[in-house]
């Protein structure tokens, strides 16, 4: 699943302005075609920036044959020096997208006659006569997205970076290129103002801990481990010692812990307790630990601190300072609305992802705010834009990494960083410590400090009971509604469903039947998942069938149960799920139904549930067996090379 622009864009087609070639070069942008179009192949659907055939003068009602709509309102042709349509088209057609978003006027770039090229705008008069000015000033006061550190540049003669090798045939100096680039992007940093980020000061009853007290501290809650992730450096502080109470923490701070006061809590987590003072002294940080363990509150309140203690006044700063990246928009939206609990000195914040209005969302970075919250999707579309300059970042946090990496975002977070700062402070959340992971820190981390909450071994959390139900597939319907029926009216549940054709099927049902419930999949509008989640919340509804698209960092209060319906095709992902009830230290129950195509699972759901002390059935340890024994026999047999080790082949056939 990707998160972008529900926008149809096809990349790179060749868009020609018909114009002498002397002067304007054909290039590659992105053109906008409605997906409705993609059947009318070969009739007039040119859907490019370009008008043809329109009338000048005419006022009143207009045809737009190419769209087939009737628009009410004006139209004027103006011209442009050709050289500079460029400039009101934009990257990607950016520009004239924002253009038409803020005047409200339609503006199709038109026929070329040689320097000059018509630019027909479409609207009310009031929208026309915005429109015009706005195009006007992009003619005369025009000037290039401020990069000024470019322009400073010296430049290089290119055949600098040449050399020729032992056979005599010129090839790039990689070492000087590389030596160059690595000056030029010193020179841009050594321009930016400087960070500050240690805001740390130790109490003395935490200071005074002794060795033995820390480690006794951190074995009883939750057995925390505290390390520095590569190889120690002489000259690194020490790791600090964890604090206990909230006043610890934020004593310089009052206004911290009068939000936090007011949230009503009586003691921070245990992942709070170590990260504060590791973030707060300006360490980066990589916190593992499942979710609903505090990870949201442990990077966001030094963060808040981070933000009003830099040298340069907020008003004055060339964008955002804290950027926080999530894997998914209900992520990204409920890190938004914990940030939201948190009134600090007036900082601001918004959120950007995809299926979001973008328009408003751009309005809203351009007014200033002070953190940004974004999927990887969106945000790089909005940096690729220049709607959002990251090198201001100072504080940047990648909150479910390997989520992330699952998602296959790592592109998007690679190319969106690439202008970053390195004297940031970095942190990274993951429930789990894969290579990709691992790989991420080592990019974008300096000497980070790793907390590790529990084991690294995967575990689901303990406050939640296991139960497995072994049924066939074609029964697992009826198993279902008969554990609905039984349901208590205070109770609350996830059902969790493969397929996002299965979760609508799984929910029509449920509404044939009059049972009210909520669907949350990548089908939906995002609209509709906002409202499926908020009636979750509210308590409208007390069932929500949904994909993995809810399995990680939806915090849903009073969830007492957690069905799946489909046992997920990775054993991480039912870690996950397990974990969206039992938070808070309440209690849960997750209910797993398990048919013959799920054996290839059965030994790793067997370490979770001995690990989490829960019963595990003689059938799934069975099903394991055989599991085992069969890959061994495929692994013997003349040709089969190892096997699929699928649970295709068991299907239909012999016992459980």
């Amino acid at each position: 699943m990707t998160d972008r622009d529900d926008d149809d864009w096809i990349e790179n087609e060749e868009v020609v302005v018909q114009t002498p070639a002397s002067n304007v070069p054909t290039h590659n942008t992105r053109v906008y075609r409605p997906t409705a179009s993609r059947g009318n192949r070969g009739r007039n659907t040119d859907y490019n920036w370009r008008s043809r055939g329109t009338n000048e003068g005419q006022s009143g009602r207009f045809d737009d044959r190419r769209s087939g709509s009737r628009q009410e309102g004006s139209k004027k042709v103006i011209t442009i020096p050709t050289d500079k349509v460029g400039r009101v088209i934009g990257k990607g057609g950016s520009k004239i997208r924002d253009l038409q978003d803020e005047s409200k006027a339609k503006i199709k770039i038109g026929d070329s006659s040689g320097n000059e090229t018509d630019v027909t705008l479409f609207g009310t008069d009031e929208a026309i006569g915005k429109a015009e000015t706005m195009v006007n000033n992009l003619m005369e006061d025009y000037k290039p997205a401020p990069r000024k550190e470019y322009e400073e540049v010296e430049t290089s003669n290119s055949q600098d970076f040449f050399k020729k090798n032992d056979g005599g045939v010129q090839v790039i100096d990689w070492d000087k290129l590389n030596a160059f680039y690595d000056e030029q992007q010193n020179n841009r940093w050594d321009k930016l103002p400087p960070i500050i980020k240690d805001f740390y000061n130790e109490d003395p009853l935490v200071k005074n801990m002794s060795k033995a007290e820390v480690a006794h501290w951190r074995q009883v809650n939750n057995d925390i481990q505290v390390k520095r992730t590569f190889d120690e450096k002489p000259g690194l502080k020490p790791i600090p010692n964890p604090v206990q109470t909230f006043e610890q923490a934020f004593q310089h701070y009052p206004e911290i812990l009068d939000e936090i006061y007011k949230q009503g809590f009586k003691q921070p987590s245990p992942i709070q307790c170590q990260a504060w003072p590791i973030l707060l002294r300006g360490d980066d940080m990589i916190g593992i630990a499942q979710t609903g363990t505090g990870k949201t509150l442990a990077f966001l309140l030094p963060a808040l601190i981070h933000i009003e203690g830099q040298t340069i006044p907020r008003d004055q700063r060339e964008g955002p300072t804290v950027l926080i990246m999530a894997p998914t928009r209900e992520l990204a939206l409920q890190i938004d609305k914990e940030v939201a609990k948190y009134q600090y000195k007036g900082i601001k914040s918004v959120c950007l992802y995809g299926g979001g209005d973008r328009k408003e969302q751009i309005k809203v970075v351009a007014k200033g705010v002070d953190i940004v919250i974004a999927t990887p999707g969106r945000l790089n579309d909005l940096v690729m834009a220049r709607h959002l300059n990251i090198i201001n970042f100072s504080y940047i946090v990648l909150d479910e990494a390997d989520r992330m990496l699952d998602m296959g975002f790592e592109p998007q977070i690679r190319k969106s960083l690439f202008d970053v700062r390195p004297d940031r402070q970095t942190v990274m959340t993951s429930a789990t410590w894969p290579t990709g992971v691992r790989r991420l820190a080592e990019s974008y981390m300096k000497d980070p400090i790793q907390v590790n909450v529990g084991s690294l071994d995967l575990a689901a959390v303990h406050t939640v009971t296991q139960q497995i139900m072994f049924v066939e597939e074609d029964d697992k319907e009826a198993a279902l509604f008969d554990f609905l029926y039984n349901m208590e009216p205070t109770d609350k549940v996830i059902i969790f469903c493969g397929k996002k054709a299965v979760a609508t099927h799984i929910t029509t049902e449920l509404c044939l039947k009059g049972i009210q419930c909520q669907s949350l999949h990548g089908d939906r509008d995002q609209s509709d998942r906002e409202a499926a989640l908020e009636d979750m919340l509210d308590g409208t509804v007390n069932i929500l069938i949904a994909t993995d698209v809810a399995s990680r960092g939806i915090d849903i209060k009073d969830l007492t149960h957690v069905v799946n319906f489909d046992f997920p095709r990775h054993i991480e992902e039912y870690v996950h799920r397990v974990g969206r009830t039992g938070r808070a230290g309440k209690t849960g129950i997750a209910l797993s139904f398990v048919s013959r195509n799920d054996w290839a699972h059965a030994a790793e759901l067997i370490k979770i549930l001995e690990e989490a002390n829960q019963e595990v059935p003689q059938e799934l340890e069975e099903m394991a067996q055989r599991f085992q024994a069969m890959k061994i026999r495929r692994e013997q047999e003349p040709g089969r090379g190892g096997g699929r080790g699928g649970g295709r082949g068991g299907r239909g056939r012999g016992r459980w």
